[in-house]
């Protein structure tokens, strides 16, 4: 059976999710408040807390953290979902003054 298709979770993701850059200490360690705005960025290096692939590059709220990880609140289409995330994988979203208006409305 060498010639077996894999269906495992990560399968044809392993090109796709190459990264270059390395994680710091400070972006592994690093504290979000909850309700800030989140934006999903998969760093591939890191494995724990690591979501699924049709996650990345959404925006998110972080409502509360789980041990290490935190949980944010993403949509996908119209289906509301919380999910499990290493502070690795989440870059705080910066809101323009534009842009707050329509986040606040």
């Amino acid at each position: 059976m060498p010639n077996k298709k894999a269906k495992g979770k990560r399968a044809k993701q392993r090109d796709k999710m190459k990264r270059k850059e390395r994680p710091t200490v400070n972006k592994l360690l690093q504290e979000i408040e909850n309700g800030a705005i989140v934006k999903i960025k998969i760093n591939s290096s890191v494995h724990s807390g690591l979501p699924h692939f049709r996650y990345q590059g959404l925006t998110g709220k972080v409502s509360g953290r789980k041990g290490k990880a935190y949980l944010v609140d993403v949509k996908l289409g119209n289906q509301p979902r919380e999910l499990i995330i290493h502070p690795a994988h989440l870059s705080q979203h910066i809101i323009k003054e534009d842009e707050e208006e329509k986040v606040a409305s």
